[in-house]
């Protein structure tokens, strides 16, 4: 695989669904109505848990490239491609729950009163994040050898 097609991968399949959201919320600021709630948005957003949508997105990439793998992978690489694959359905999971409870969280919560346990979440899922993209970015490129 060259330089090119390699940063296009990671450009398509990691960055995008990580930081296009990301990058556009500011964009919230350019019309009237949002304005003055546009300012912290990005790590509101991040603390009530949205970063999990991307990690069952990218999860959801490599779940999917992993059970193609299967149809056709025989000993210990079967063996590790189902505990990868195992490994990304409970990363969906979980994220699926953190990402509903974060927001169950942020509907409770009143503006002058202090999130509780907002650090725990954005550093939960900043890790799910990483491992998912990791994982999704090394079985991609073991199993295409590209």
């Amino acid at each position: 695989m060259n330089a090119l097609q390699f940063i296009a991968w990671i450009f398509v399949h990691i960055a995008i669904p990580i930081f296009a959201p990301i990058a556009l919320l500011p964009l919230l600021g350019i019309g009237r109505t949002y304005r003055e709630h546009a300012r912290g948005l990005v790590y509101s957003v991040v603390k009530d848990g949205q970063l999990f949508w991307p990690v069952i997105a990218m999860s959801a990439g490599a779940t999917y490239e992993l059970a193609g793998y299967l149809e056709n992978a025989s000993g210990w690489p079967r063996v590790i491609a189902w505990t990868a694959l195992v490994f990304h359905v409970v990363l969906i999971i979980y994220s699926a729950v953190l990402v509903m409870l974060g927001a169950i969280d942020s509907l409770d919560r009143s503006d002058n009163k202090p999130a509780s346990g907002a650090l725990r979440i954005v550093l939960v899922s900043i890790v799910f994040t990483v491992l998912s993209a990791l994982t999704f970015a090394i079985f991609h490129f073991v199993i295409t050898g590209r």
